[in-house]
């Protein structure tokens, strides 16, 4: 039989690259884009009759906030995005039997960790609005009761990405696609854990195919990468663009403060998973959609 996944926010970015892997399942989509199969807002009450009618194996709550920096602009938005979204959809849950809810949280619960690589047993101390709001959604999901299953991911980029809204290397691209400087906070030695879209799909497929449930697992290349590191490689797709602008981070102007990855041993034992791609091969992947190739 074949199980019946429920995707809020299925449209974006993530779920409509994990829907492509889902061939043998039933999906239904829900979330405030024009393309889902049910547009509404997780706070409708519509919601609870959906779940009712379509009775989800599984629920993939993708329709949770946006990124660090819009988070601070729009507090209250975000916090509804994030916390009361996930309060109401487990509240509409709770109503019915053996549902396992998957949440995509952030790195960003760790804030500013003392040791690297992060592993999941760390205390996590978020110092952003998103980064607070992700744990707090965490702990409703995590004492809800429904079986769970929690991605803490690191910094995801890949083809599809918008490339005005969404992390780092997105904003890049967009800059030297258009012959404008990439915007580098803080320094150019700041450093990410970078994982590429479809490493974070496999992932997830691989959790569903498994069943894997009540467990926190980080979701990251396990490597730290500097953006110096990130724009040698990109300036050989745009080596026109002008050269970066350096810019302070309010957020993060703490100068002791370089940037974290995570430390990914748990979840390569629980789910036999591994990062395909390297930062070359993500990068190519990601530009192959501007027919663009390295200039060497």
């Amino acid at each position: 039989m074949k199980k019946k996944i429920l995707i809020t926010g299925g449209a974006g970015f993530i779920g409509s690259h994990l829907k492509r892997y889902l061939d043998d399942c039933d999906i239904v989509t829900v979330g405030r884009n024009k393309n889902e199969d049910y547009k509404i807002d997780l706070s409708d009450s519509k919601l609870e009759d959906i779940i009712k009618d379509f009775s989800p194996d599984i629920v993939c709550h993708f329709a949770s906030g946006s990124n660090i920096l819009r988070a601070e602009e729009n507090k209250e938005k975000e916090y509804k995005d994030t916390v009361l979204s996930t309060k109401t959809l487990i509240q509409a849950l709770n109503k019915f039997k053996n549902i396992t809810i998957i949440y995509l949280s952030s790195q960003a619960v760790y804030g500013l960790p003392e040791n690297l690589p992060v592993v999941e047993t760390q205390t996590a101390k978020p110092i952003s609005v998103y980064g607070k709001n992700k744990l707090e959604a965490e702990k409703i999901i995590t004492q809800s009761g429904l079986n769970y299953l929690i991605f803490r991911i690191s910094s995801i980029y890949g083809l599809g990405q918008n490339y005005e809204k969404s992390g780092v290397i997105a904003k890049f691209i967009n800059r030297m696609k258009n012959n404008e400087s990439p915007v580098v906070f803080n320094s150019l030695n700041s450093f990410s854990d970078f994982i590429y879209i479809d490493d974070v799909i496999n992932a997830i497929v691989l959790s569903i195919q498994k069943n894997i449930q009540n467990e926190i697992f980080n979701l990251g290349s396990g490597k730290a990468l500097t953006l110096k590191e990130i724009l040698d490689i990109l300036y050989k797709y745009f080596s026109s663009a002008p050269k970066p602008v350096l810019e302070t981070n309010l957020l993060y102007p703490h100068k002791e403060y370089k940037g974290l990855y995570l430390n990914t041993d748990k979840i390569k034992s629980r789910l036999n998973w591994s990062c395909k791609y390297n930062i070359e091969d993500g990068l190519r992947e990601m530009l192959s959609v501007l027919n663009l190739t390295q200039r060497v």
